[in-house]
């Protein structure tokens, strides 16, 4: 099976980093680099994450810094619309890894940023290559501004962000495109085809305890990061009343791999980026009241959870052929 050349954007985090493990142990895909933004926590820690962690597993894969802030707004701003100055903090831990310590890998990003990082992907793979977003999406903004001929290189963007009905951080938004809504309206309008894998899908996304135990049971560095992750999230559920171990980012890397582990409808989707209470909130148009507008995004709906977890299982079961 000829492997899907993807680029991985993200802001690691505790569910960015089990979704990085199952990514790179997936035989799907060829993941040719990965690009680093703010989201979670700020830049310093996100991408240091990301390489500690590749590094750490075995992986030489670029991995590219990203924007730091993003495209017109404050971050420290939009955390505190949220108060999620707190509630990053209370579900990713200080430096976004939870109480995970990566070793330092004393290793060097790549040589090109984000941007160009994204832009020189796309050329080398002719058209075939595919972005998945697991965090604000500023940094494939800004590479579509930069080249404008991006938008024709993108064969599909799988961006985990968005909901068709309320958020996670305001009433009406999700925190992916709350922290850049200009980006997400960037590219949602740019005319590559999408898929949104947003809250409607992953809050139903939760690792059960026993499949928890069944990961860490693989015994290799890859599953262990992933249940030490994992136990962290436990802790913050039973202990604090935190979010559930939901794995929105690995999910939308799954929605890239497996059929019918998502079920989607085509919308018309955009992010607004105006209003006072509902700057952030992604629009989805599911019946033509509101006007007439023209599908542009699958927008996954249903999940199925024993697809799911067993592609998950698999993925870090495939570890074991490195160990």
């Amino acid at each position: 099976m000829e492997k899907r050349p993807v680029i991985i954007d993200c802001d690691t985090g505790t569910d960015d980093a089990i979704a990085l493990v199952a990514a790179l142990n997936c035989d799907a895909l060829d993941v040719r680099a990965i690009t680093c933004v703010s989201g979670n926590v700020d830049l310093c820690y996100t991408a240091p994450n990301t390489l500690n962690l590749c590094r750490m597993l075995g992986f030489d894969v670029k991995v590219a810094q990203g924007s730091p802030k993003p495209i017109c707004r404050d971050l420290n701003d939009i955390r505190l619309v949220g108060n999620e100055d707190e509630g990053t903090i209370s579900t990713h831990g200080q430096t976004g890894m939870g109480n995970v310590t990566l070793p330092q890998c004393g290793g060097d990003f790549y040589e090109k940023n984000a941007v160009e990082t994204i832009y020189e992907e796309a050329l080398a793979c002719g058209g075939k290559l595919e972005l998945i977003a697991v965090g604000p999406m500023t940094n494939v903004a800004l590479a579509l501004l930069c080249h404008p001929d991006l938008k024709d290189l993108i064969a599909h963007i799988w961006f985990m962000g968005g909901a068709a009905y309320g958020g996670n951080t305001t009433a009406v938004a999700e925190f992916n495109i709350l922290c850049d809504p200009e980006a997400a309206h960037l590219v949602m309008q740019s005319g590559i085809d999408m898929t949104m894998v947003g809250l409607d899908v992953t809050e139903k996304a939760a690792v059960p305890d026993a499949a928890c135990d069944e990961i860490r049971a693989i015994g290799t560095k890859d599953a262990t990061v992933v249940a030490d992750i994992l136990d962290f999230m436990r802790m913050r559920r039973d202990e604090y009343g935190g979010e559930d171990t939901l794995m929105h980012d690995a999910l939308a890397v799954a929605a890239a791999c497996v059929p019918g582990v998502v079920k989607t409808s085509r919308y018309f989707v955009d992010t607004e980026c105006a209003g006072t209470y509902t700057f952030g909130h992604t629009f989805v148009a599911k019946d033509d009241r509101f006007g007439k507008f023209t599908p542009n995004c699958n927008v996954a709906e249903e999940v199925d959870m024993d697809i799911f977890l067993g592609w998950l299982r698999s993925c870090i079961q495939n570890s074991k052929k490195r160990a």
